[in-house]
């Protein structure tokens, strides 16, 4: 059930072609966790991205804008919603883009908790239960 990978270049020593060549192989050899969608986020220029498809990693090009240090990418295996509804894949993207974030697991009382702590619908199912952590 999905995988997450990533790299962080702390000394700021990988080219941004090294840095493609990790991450689609990273995404590659997590695959066999996750074959429905690809993802990454990044930051450049002080703005959050996040690039998510419908598609094996092996299918995916990934390519950055800038040399970003920090990157986080998810290979997803579906077990709730459609892969082929992109909000459905992973990483998320908060609603003020200040952070994203990707999970491996299911959610099996997100209707429960929209009931019973009034959420708000979002396309994000996900985010409900960020909201409701934070809140509490």
């Amino acid at each position: 059930m999905c995988c997450l990978f990533g790299l962080i270049d702390y000394g700021d020593v990988l080219n941004v072609k090294k840095k493609e060549r990790i991450i689609k192989v990273l995404s590659k050899e997590c695959e066999a966790r996750g074959t429905d969608a690809t993802g990454v986020a990044y930051v450049y220029k002080d703005r959050l991205i996040v690039y998510k498809r419908p598609l094996p990693a092996r299918k995916m090009n990934i390519y950055f804008k800038g040399n970003p240090t920090v990157i986080m990418g998810h290979t997803r295996l579906s077990t709730q919603g459609s892969e082929k509804i992109n909000c459905n894949n992973h990483p998320f993207l908060s609603e003020n883009n200040d952070f994203a974030l990707a999970h491996n697991g299911v959610l099996y009382n997100d209707a429960l908790l929209k009931r019973t702590e009034k959420l708000r619908k979002r396309s994000i199912t996900f985010l409900n239960k960020i909201t409701l952590l934070d809140s509490g």
